[in-house]
């Protein structure tokens, strides 16, 4: 793996007009694809990152939220695959598992399952530290692409002039120097310290909306027998306003389960063993099925998450050239909707679109890409959230209205499978939200149509889950 001993980075302090050079500031995952996005179109791309990076698919110690249940979307798996290809043969083969989005995906909201059905597009079940590990590789490979760990950017490196980014300050082994850079990339994630170099150099910081969501998970690891839940690799339990009890269950690699729960507010999942069965028999039938059957790899782990942010960089008048955000140092979301590592690639791959069109205004066309992906993603799980009575928040007469008819569509998704596949589909990223108002999806939610049996027997009560 091509690395940099931080020792070593002084020597690349090279003019930077004699080598094209980008600078990465962070090695996540959205580091690693705005690398793949700059690779070829500079000579060199170092990856700065003040952690240690791990050379096997294991925890950093940097990135706790790792430890529990991550989903890659379907789109977010198609733009990887497109940026990697053959990259999901590669977490099959680590121990990934596939499965039909309708089929092998069971979708829980308001305590009932979507009808079933064949969506025709896979999701893949995998863990987050093979979907990092596999994609470092892949980037790290890459001609001119290196990851330089132990150093940290206290401060960005601008022109006489104040207009331009011309590289970063690197601080390591107690030394620091000036490394020029064609273009600084932020990957730094929500605590970029981006607005505040901004301030300082006499620019505008960028607008911040923040939902707090203040939910918290517990996440606990089991062992999967041979056949347990054979036709099934991800059970998705969304929270609801009158079962705000979000959850998930994934076939992971090494044939274990994950279970990560939700909680908003005080509401808190339990992190001891008895508990957290307890709480897991409150969700889908599958489950509580994994969770009461015991076989727990170790304690469950917890981890807060108080507050969902965007900057908008894309409505600032002046921006330095040279410099741009990627991943969540632009928008973090709340984790329960799995829409990080999918945004993110879908980040990258307009970075290389907006690359291959030149250098002229490029943070501004690139913002702008970014801020339409964002849009998606931002619009769905804002008004998720905001469906939960334990999120503060104004909810203007828009966002009431946007909700009532998003609960009225998951009712009647209940038992239609179209309708189900069209809100999949808007959950995974593959269409925009406006599609749930197609003239054929708004017949199917309106059409009167009783709590037939199939509802009835679809419902789960907090005492007692599903049974099939």
């Amino acid at each position: 793996m091509p690395r940099i001993d931080s020792a070593r980075l002084f020597g690349f302090t090279a003019i930077v007009e004699r080598t094209q050079r980008a600078v990465v500031i962070g090695a996540s995952l959205a580091g690693l694809l705005a690398a793949r996005a700059l690779s070829g179109h500079f000579d060199e791309v170092l990856i700065l990152e003040r952690g240690d990076v791990p050379d096997s698919d294991r925890h950093r110690k940097e990135t706790p939220h790792t430890r529990h249940a991550h989903g890659l979307l379907a789109r977010g798996w198609q733009a990887l695959e497109a940026m990697f290809p053959g990259i999901g043969d590669e977490w099959v083969g680590a121990g990934g598992r596939v499965g039909d989005l309708q089929r092998q995906v069971p979708f829980y909201a308001g305590r009932r399952r979507f009808a079933l059905g064949t969506a025709g597009v896979s999701g893949m079940a995998v863990g987050r530290v093979v979907i990092e590990g596999s994609v470092r590789r892949r980037v790290l490979a890459l001609p001119g692409v290196q990851l330089v760990t132990g150093c940290e950017v206290p401060a960005l490196e601008w022109s006489a002039d104040g207009q331009r980014v011309t590289g970063v300050r690197v601080r390591a082994e107690g030394r620091e120097i000036g490394l020029p850079a064609s273009l600084v990339v932020d990957a730094s994630g929500r605590a970029s310290h981006l607005p505040q170099w901004l301030g300082a150099a006499g620019f505008e910081a960028p607008e911040e909306e923040r939902i707090a969501c203040d939910i918290r998970y517990a996440t606990a690891y089991f062992e999967r027998q041979p056949g347990e839940l054979p036709d099934v690799e991800v059970v998705l339990c969304s929270a609801t306003a009158d079962c705000p009890l979000p959850g998930v269950l994934l076939g992971q690699e090494g044939d274990r389960w994950v279970i990560t729960l939700g909680g908003y507010g005080r509401d808190i999942p339990p992190l001891d063993r008895p508990g957290f069965v307890q709480r897991a028999c409150q969700m889908a039938p599958e489950i509580a099925a994994v969770a009461l059957a015991g076989r727990f790899v170790a304690d469950p782990i917890g981890y807060r998450f108080p507050h969902s942010q965007r900057r908008r960089y894309e409505r600032l008048r002046r921006f330095p050239e040279g410099l741009l955000a990627i991943g969540d140092a632009l928008c973090s979301f709340n984790p329960i909707y799995g829409q990080g590592m999918t945004v993110a690639a879908c980040q990258a791959e307009r970075l290389r679109e907006c690359l291959a069109q030149g250098g002229r205004h490029l943070a501004s066309r690139y913002f702008k890409a970014a801020a339409r992906i964002i849009d998606t993603a931002w619009t769905t799980a804002a008004g998720a959230d905001l469906s939960i009575p334990a999120v503060p928040g104004a909810r203007p007469l828009p966002v009431r209205l946007i909700n009532a008819y998003v609960a009225r569509v998951q009712r009647v998704a209940h038992r239609d499978p179209a309708v189900a596949l069209a809100f999949l589909k808007v959950a995974h990223l593959l269409d925009e939200p406006p599609s749930l108002m197609r003239p054929a999806i708004l017949a199917r939610v309106f059409r009167p149509a009783p709590l037939d049996r199939g509802d009835a027997e679809r419902a789960m009560t907090p005492e007692q889950p599903l049974a099939h």
